[in-house]
C-alpha cells in the first residue's frame, strides 16, 4: 500500500492539490472557450484531475519494484516507467473521453460536450498523462531516497547505541571483578595474623558486595549513594590498617545531588589505597572532595604516597575504566585529570550535571 494512503491528513493535502490543478485548468478553459460556462469546465475537469492524481500513485509500486541503485537496471527502469505511464495516461484519456461525454450530455451544461475535436488533441493530452506520471516517478524516487537516507541513519543510530551500551556493560562488569580482587588479598593479608579482624572485614565485605550490586543494577546513581559506598569501603580497609588510614570525605549539598555512573569512584578509592597508603609505614589521608561548580561536577581524591618507592604496576583497570566510562557516559563533556606533585597524588573527575537520567 502506498504509504500515503495511512496519513489521512498528507492524502487530504495531495488529493487537495489535484482539485485545485483542475480547477486551474476550468479557468483556463473558460478563458480559452468563451462559451463554456465555467460550472461545465469544472464538473469536467477537476474530476479527472483528481482521478489522474491518484493514478500517478502507481509510480510509487513501479519505483520500489524497479529502484535506481547503480547495478546496471537504468534502462530497465526508464523501460518501466515508460511503459507504466503509457498505459496510464491511455486509461486516463479513454476514461475521459467517456467522462465529458456522459456527464456534459447528461447534465446539458453545455451544447457540445467538452472533447478534444481534432486527434491532435488527444495526442497531446495522451502526451501530457505519460510526462505528468514520469514527473510522479521522479518524485517518487526522490522521496524513496530520503526515507532510505533516513532509514540508514537511524540504523546507524541504533547500531551506535548497542555498540554503546555493549562497552557499558563490559566496563561495568570489570569494576566488582576488580574491586573484589583487592578486597580479598586484604582480608587474606589479615586471616593469619588478627582472625578476628578479619572475620570482621568478611562481613563487612559480604554487606558492602550487597549494597554495591543493588545500585550497580542502577543506570545512575546520587553522589550522596556513591560516596556512602565509599565510606563502607573505607570502614572495610580501616579494619585492616587501622590508625594507618584517616578518611575525610567533603561534599556540598548540591554536589551530593550530582548524578553518575554507579561504582564510578570506587577504582579511585582503591588505588588511594593500594598505591598510597599502603606503601607508607605512617598511613596518611585520603581527601575527597565534592562540590558543584558551574560547568557540572567535580569530585577530587587525594592522598599521600612514598616518593622513594618505586610506583607499583597497577592491572590498568583502574583510571582507565574510570576514563571510558566517563568518555561513554558523557563524551568530550565529562574529564579526569591526574596531578603527581609534592608526595601528594590528587585525581580530579569532572562531568556535566544531568537534569534527566544517563544513559545506561
Amino acid at each position: 500500500m502506498h504509504p500515503l494512503f495511512s496519513r489521512s491528513l498528507a492524502f487530504g493535502a495531495y488529493m487537495l492539490t489535484w482539485a485545485m490543478l483542475g480547477n486551474a485548468l476550468a479557468l483556463l478553459l473558460t478563458w480559452r472557450y468563451v462559451e463554456v460556462p465555467w460550472i461545465a469546465a469544472v464538473v469536467g475537469v477537476t474530476p479527472l484531475a483528481v482521478f489522474y492524481g491518484v493514478a500517478c500513485l502507481a509510480a510509487w509500486f513501479v519505483c520500489r519494484a524497479f529502484p535506481v541503485d547503480g547495478t546496471g537496471r537504468l534502462w530497465t527502469a526508464v523501460l518501466a516507467h515508460l511503459t507504466a505511464a503509457s498505459v496510464t495516461s491511455a486509461v486516463w484519456v479513454g476514461f475521459g473521453l467517456w467522462w465529458l461525454v456522459e456527464t456534459q450530455v447528461t447534465l446539458q451544461l453545455v451544447a457540445e460536450p467538452l472533447v478534444p475535436s481534432a486527434v491532435d488533441g488527444v495526442i497531446v493530452w495522451f502526451v501530457a498523462g505519460v510526462v505528468i506520471f514520469l514527473l510522479s516517478s521522479a518524485i517518487h524516487y526522490v522521496f524513496l531516497a530520503v526515507e532510505a537516507s533516513a532509514r540508514a541513519r537511524r540504523q546507524a543510530l541504533e547500531s551506535a547505541v548497542l555498540a554503546r551500551e555493549a562497552e557499558l556493560r563490559a566496563l561495568r562488569a570489570q569494576v566488582n571483578p576488580h574491586f573484589l580482587y583487592n578486597s580479598l588479598h586484604s582480608v587474606a593479608a589479615l586471616t593469619a595474623l588478627r582472625p578476628d579482624e578479619a572475620r570482621q572485614m568478611a562481613i563487612g565485605l559480604g554487606e558492602f558486595l550487597r549494597q554495591s550490586l543493588a545500585l550497580g543494577r542502577e543506570p545512575v546513581v546520587t553522589l550522596a549513594q556513591e560516596l556512602g559506598l565509599a565510606r563502607q569501603y573505607l570502614a572495610i580497609e580501616q579494619v585492616r590498617y587501622a590508625e594507618r588510614l584517616d578518611v575525610k570525605i567533603d561534599a556540598s549539598d548540591e554536589a551530593a545531588a550530582c548524578q553518575l555512573p554507579p561504582l564510578l569512584l570506587q577504582p579511585l578509592i582503591e588505588n588511594a589505597i593500594t598505591h598510597g597508603i599502603a606503601g607508607l609505614v605512617e598511613g596518611g589521608t585520603i581527601n575527597v572532595v565534592a562540590q558543584a561548580t558551574a560547568e557540572g561536577c567535580e569530585v577530587v581524591v587525594d592522598n599521600p604516597y612514598d616518593q622513594d618507592e618505586p610506583r607499583r604496576a597497577g592491572t590498568g583497570v583502574g583510571l582507565a575504566n574510570v576514563r571510558a566510562r566517563l568518555r561513554t557516559h558523557f563524551g568530550e563533556r565529562a574529564s579526569l585529570a591526574v596531578d603527581d606533585a609534592g608526595g601528594r597524588y590528587r585525581v580530579y573527575v569532572r562531568w556535566p550535571r544531568t537534569t534527566g537520567t544517563v544513559t545506561p
